[in-house]
């Protein structure tokens, strides 16, 4: 099992690629005239390289069994929330910039987690909001303003 310093080197490791995947999407977005298109590639060649990770790991006939009983919402629900995030930072990044789109993108996802953890939504364990945690929010969406307005 990973540890909590792996996980978060990851979490960084992450980070630096949505940003890095932004601009790039966001040029094939140019080039194909569509940040849809774009979108479309993107989780294309994403699925073809996921699908020969999962094929080498030991197949995915298990976990897709596995996969049938949480039902069809589940799998949908993630498929169009993948899509829309990646068409959006597509048609988002060369308009914004890649850093207040970032921010923005960020500041909105820590809300949402917090509010997720908050509420234990979602099959999440519950984290009650802090003042800590409210301080961090406030933060980060203070310096995502920043760094589009000033």
């Amino acid at each position: 099992m990973a540890g909590p310093l792996l996980c978060a080197l990851l979490a960084v490791a992450l980070g630096c690629a949505m940003a890095v995947q932004g601009v790039v999407n966001a040029g094939l977005g140019r080039a194909l005239g569509s940040s849809v298109l774009a979108a479309a590639v993107s989780f294309w060649v994403g699925a073809m390289a996921l699908a020969g990770v999962s094929l080498a790991a030991g197949g995915i006939g298990p976990a897709l069994a596995s996969a049938r009983a949480l039902g069809p919402g589940w799998w949908i629900g993630g498929g169009l929330l993948g899509a829309f995030i990646v068409a959006s930072i597509a048609f988002v990044v060369p308009r914004l910039g890649v850093g207040p789109a970032m921010a923005f993108a960020i500041a909105a996802q820590l809300i949402t987690a917090v509010a997720l953890d908050h509420f234990g939504l979602l099959g999440t364990e519950q984290h009650p909001l802090g003042a800590a945690r409210a301080a961090g929010v406030v933060l980060l969406v203070a310096g995502a303003l920043l760094i589009q307005f000033f």
